[in-house]
């Protein structure tokens, strides 16, 4: 008998976890690439954040739409069934447990072992051992607390929620008071990056990334139909407003220039002009729970794929990966799969970065890891946008405002993400990675699904 996790989450933690999934590494990590892209120019680079922050508002209402009429085990995969039938909504699940989740957790768990290393001073953060054993340690604690203790995990969430935004908050407000944030809009631009504005909205849909994962837990969260649109809605907002607040701090303190060169450690330098170099030690571990506060929610939410697609008979070995453990109340086969390919996708960064440097395995380098599934999984958003417009003009969705402006404003800010994306020179390796990956993905179904 298949067992149905219980309902568990409430409406503050349904928004917690799309805060806590959403802020965390990206804004850290994106802002140097961001500006980069503009070429210094900040008010481009506002401009970047309000484009793909707006992007997700209208793309959350639109889900919203879709998440009061089904409330089933699965999230993009449910929706991409109900606008488009069975098999696209296998391949929206099979892309996103082979390469969208775990790309990004291996990522993001890199990200939180890179601010560790900075932390603690280690000479080479970027490449050194010690961010790889961290990395590894991160990536197994996380998913050891959300296969055996999902409350201890949530609860997690929650805390990360909250040193993040406080994080956040303390370094956006003291660089927009006692910064110069006027002097720095209207600088004209340095040498933007290829593509300019369009590159630049790839990072920020990086950095909005996750707020799609509540759907995947629509069955685990209590009174879904009110409390997931309404969570879907609040939670964007929230994010674009803090995004802007820092983007725009940290340019009027650090100076546009000296972030681009600073890259990664520019939110060290940030926090240590102001709060000297201890408290720059205390706002980088906020820092550091925020982006493990990521990984957590990501991992949260990629565990129950590979089971929801077994729910439906639509994964190999089907019955196993639908079996939820009475112990832990978590599908176990579903989390030892999503550990092992998250840490082959691990492997595959590690090759993009020290092997491309130092073994001389040219082949990996500038390949961007996290771009892959980002721009990628934009285009199943535009399918189940654009199959929100047929239900609207077959009657199945009677409001225009979800049926039909809301998705069509979600189409625009999806699509310009997409072709923001082929701006990368790795475009075509990525499209092919993409091909062949769908392929499998039709080669490896159950027959019988």
């Amino acid at each position: 008998m298949t067992i149905i996790p219980k309902r568990k989450f409430g409406f503050l933690t349904t928004i917690a976890m799309i805060v806590g999934i959403v802020i965390g590494s990206g804004i850290f990590y994106r802002t140097d690439d961001i500006l980069t892209a503009v070429g210094g120019d900040v008010l481009l680079g506002v401009v970047a954040f309000v484009i793909g922050g707006l992007g997700i508002v209208f793309g959350g209402l639109s889900i919203a739409s879709l998440a009061k009429r089904d409330e089933h085990v699965g999230g993009i995969i449910t929706y991409c069934e109900m606008t488009w039938g069975k098999q696209v909504g296998y391949l929206a699940g099979w892309f996103q447990v082979f390469f969208y989740y775990p790309a990004l957790v291996a990522v993001i768990a890199w990200v939180a072992a890179l601010y560790t290393s900075i932390l603690f001073g280690f000479a080479d953060p970027l490449f050194g051992l010690e961010t790889w054993i961290l990395t590894v340690s991160y990536l197994t604690i996380i998913f050891v607390l959300n296969a055996l203790e999902t409350k201890g995990a949530g609860k997690f969430q929650s805390f990360a929620m909250i040193a993040k935004l406080g994080a956040l908050a303390v370094l956006a407000v003291t660089g927009l008071v006692f910064g110069n944030p006027a002097g720095i809009i209207g600088v004209g631009p340095i040498q933007a990056a290829s593509g300019g504005l369009l590159f630049a909205l790839v990072s920020t849909a990086f950095a909005y990334d996750g707020w799609q994962v509540a759907p995947s837990i629509a069955h685990e969260i209590k009174n879904p139909k009110k409390n997931l649109p309404l969570a879907l809605t609040v939670a964007p907002v929230l994010i674009m407003v803090l995004y802007i607040a820092y983007f725009l701090g940290i340019s009027a303190v650090v100076g546009p220039q000296e972030v681009m060169a600073l890259g990664n450690a520019s939110v060290d330098a940030f926090a240590t002009q102001f709060f000297g170099a201890a408290g720059a030690k205390v706002l980088l571990v906020f820092v550091i729970i925020s982006v493990l506060g990521t990984t957590n929610g990501l991992t949260l939410g990629y565990i129950r794929l590979p089971y929801a697609l077994a729910l439906r008979k639509e994964f190999v070995a089907s019955e196993t990966f639908a079996k939820v453990s009475p112990k832990t109340d978590i599908p176990m086969a579903s989390a030892y799969l999503t550990f092992a390919v998250s840490a082959f996708w691990l492997v595959i960064h590690f090759l993009t970065m020290n092997g491309a440097v130092f073994y001389g395995l040219s082949f990996f380098g500038g390949i961007d890891i996290s771009n892959l599934p980002i721009v990628s999984i934009y285009v199943f958003y535009i399918v189940i946008y654009v199959g929100i417009i047929k239900d609207f003009f077959v009657k199945k969705i009677g409001n225009v405002w979800e049926g039909l402006i809301f998705p069509v404003l979600a189409i625009i800010g999806a699509a310009v993400v997409v072709y923001g994306g082929f701006t990368d020179a790795k475009v075509g390796l990525y499209l092919i990675i993409c091909f062949i990956g769908i392929l499998a993905g039709f080669l490896f179904k159950p027959k019988h699904a």
